[in-house]
This record gives C-alpha cells, sequence and structure tokens, in this order.
C-alpha cells in the first residue's frame, strides 16, 4: 500500500509541476529565446539526443556502438507495443531497455548531476503521446518507475530532457526517450511504470494515472 501510495504522490506532483513550468514559459520573455532548453520531441521529425549515443541500431545484447558522446552498450531489450486510449490521448510504450554507459569526457559534468560514476547502467523506456482530441491537455507519461521491485525513480530522475511532460496540444504528437541511472544491473526483471493524471486546461483532472507492469525476464 505504500509503495502505491508513492507512485500516487509521484503522478500528483508531476502535474502540479507540469502547470508550474507551463505558467512560467508563459512568463518568459523573447529575449530569453537563446538560453539552452531540454531537447523537443513533440513532432513526427527525429532529432537525436544531444546528451546519449543513439542506441536504435543495438538489436540484441552486447551491441555496442561508440560515437562522439561516448560508448554504449546494450544489456536488455524488450518489446512492449502496449497502447492506452485515456479521453482522446494514444498512450504507447514501445519497449524497455537496459543499456551500459560510458559517456564522452564533453559530457561529464552534465551527468555529474545525476551520478558520481564515470560510467553507468541505465534504464531506459521508449514512448509515444498522440493527442486525437480537440482538446488540449496535460500529461506525463511517466511520472515514477520502479525497477526490479527495490529502485524507484520519479520523472525528476530523467537525465534525456526530451520534453514529453506537460502541454499536449490538440493534434499533436509527441515522441522519445525517458532514461533512469541505476547501480549496476545484471539482470532487468521488472519495470513498473504510473505516468501522470490526465488534467484539462482548466487544472480538472479528467483521468487517473496508466500504470504499466513490464515482466522482461
Amino acid at each position: 500500500m505504500r509503495k502505491y501510495l508513492q507512485l500516487l504522490l509521484a503522478a500528483t506532483l508531476l502535474t502540479g509541476c507540469s502547470f508550474a513550468e507551463a505558467e512560467s514559459k508563459k512568463e518568459t520573455k523573447s529575449s530569453e529565446a537563446a538560453i539552452e532548453k531540454p531537447l523537443k520531441k513533440n513532432t513526427d521529425v527525429y532529432v537525436p539526443n544531444p546528451q546519449v549515443t543513439e542506441d536504435i541500431n543495438l538489436k540484441k545484447a552486447g551491441d555496442s556502438l561508440t560515437d562522439n558522446k561516448g560508448e554504449l552498450t546494450l544489456k536488455t531489450v524488450k518489446e512492449v507495443n502496449k497502447t492506452f486510449n485515456v479521453n482522446g490521448i494514444e498512450y504507447i510504450v514501445k519497449d524497455v531497455r537496459l543499456l551500459h554507459f560510458v559517456p564522452a569526457y564533453s559530457l561529464i559534468d552534465f551527468f555529474h548531476a545525476y551520478t558520481h560514476d564515470e560510467e553507468f547502467d541505465f534504464v531506459k523506456i521508449n514512448v509515444e503521446v498522440k493527442n486525437n482530441s480537440k482538446e488540449n491537455y496535460h500529461f506525463g507519461p511517466v511520472a515514477m518507475v520502479n525497477i526490479n521491485d527495490s529502485i524507484h525513480k520519479t520523472w525528476e530522475d530523467d537525465f534525456y530532457l526530451e520534453n514529453l511532460n506537460g502541454e499536449i496540444s490538440a493534434g499533436q504528437t509527441k515522441r522519445g526517450n525517458l532514461g533512469f541511472i541505476v547501480e549496476d544491473m545484471d539482470s532487468l526483471k521488472k519495470v513498473e511504470i504510473l505516468s501522470g493524471d490526465l488534467v484539462d486546461e482548466s487544472k480538472k483532472k479528467v483521468a487517473d494515472p496508466v500504470k504499466l507492469v513490464v515482466n522482461v525476464n
């Protein structure tokens, strides 16, 4: 029961923070446009993440790739392709992966905000959110993650920063990844995902969080 209370609290906090971020953006002056913002992946145009080596060509455990961002190795992959439909929102969890990353020296400072290790494992969740309705909503595809029933992460721990949480306009599609650093992990067995509430423009909750349990092994 305590775990589920934590899940619901995280979902509620995500909803509140999404609105706070939205209000803050409304007050931002155009002169501040040059300030670096999280990467946006909310159109059909694919944009590689600036912090992490792209893993799209890593198909099986042991596959590895090195580029100017570092060295990335796939340890486990689980195809999910689970779709939820909530008040016109189509939410798809595509796959869950366990990867090992050795960041390039130029990215060490960025990752120090998340870990002091020079290399690390992380769980990556690939999602897509489509707003097929005529309404604008606020929604976070991942508010909290429980990994192997022992590791608990919230949306604030995500280092992909692809702007997937928050407002999603009528007709808009967002797709991308969320990544959560974990201690060295021999095997990924279970990932429990809880989304945020679905909230309308008047800040009224219109749907409960989506919960998905992915059994990897």
